[in-house]
């Protein structure tokens, strides 16, 4: 943590400016995301696979092996659009648009992920209801998040632009705010995990000379992973 106050910026303005440093640091909550997503993707072969919040395209790029149906890429933040584009070339369709006016046709997608998105959602119930209708019955979708608890141990969405310290907007919400919003436009949950940093990420501390960092959350939920499914009908 820093002592200088930080300069508050919204999602699409922070991400403007992290974007070409935002692959280059090693994350420990996209290591931990990681080990727990990867078993999971094998259910996205031969999907019309949508990644919402996509970044960079670092989950797209991994979904592409797969050999999707088709791969589709959305992201507010032009500037972390085209990395993805450099990573993906033409193997994915990378649209500019807010995930809660998605540019994406009704049931257009039956496998869809949304990464490291949510705190940024400022209406949790319009995401969901847009991930609805580009749903297909049956489709799977997987959110993950900084786990909303994070923001008891102090937890600020920061990076260094330049010298400065930047904070990124956020919407603090509860589990439960996600799971009626899913609930109430006809998702079911089917699998639901909080999880704490292990041994991988505590190297990645340790490398960062962060390591009291990792003591002070041992133990502690960062990251929540759940699965829902669109009802049928």
């Amino acid at each position: 943590m820093s002592d200088c106050a930080p300069r508050l910026l919204s999602v699409k303005e922070a991400y403007q400016l992290w974007a070409p440093e935002y692959d280059s640091v090693p994350n420990p909550l996209f290591c931990l995301e990681e080990r727990h997503i990867a078993p999971l993707l094998q259910s996205a072969a031969h999907c019309d696979v949508v990644d919402i919040g996509c970044g960079t395209g670092r989950w797209l790029e991994r979904i592409y092996s797969l050999q999707p149906r088709s791969l589709t890429g959305v992201d507010v933040s032009s500037a972390m659009l085209e990395r993805a584009a450099r990573r993906l070339g033409r193997n994915a369709r990378l649209l500019q648009a807010d995930c809660l006016y998605l540019p994406l046709g009704a049931s257009s997608a039956d496998w869809i992920l949304a990464s490291f998105l949510l705190s940024y959602v400022v209406n949790l119930r319009k995401m969901a209801c847009e991930i609805a209708r580009i749903a297909r019955p049956g489709a799977r979708i997987l959110i993950s998040d900084v786990h909303p608890a994070t923001k008891g141990y102090g937890w600020r969405r920061t990076f260094r632009y330049a010298h400065q310290l930047i904070e990124i907007q956020t919407h603090p919400y509860q589990l439960d705010d996600l799971h009626v919003a899913m609930q109430e436009v006809g998702f079911e949950l089917t699998s639901f995990n909080e999880y704490s940093f292990g041994d991988n990420e505590k190297m990645i501390f340790f490398n960062a000379r962060r390591l009291k960092l990792y003591e002070a959350v041992k133990g502690l939920p960062v990251l929540l992973l759940a699965s829902y499914r669109r009802r049928p009908g």
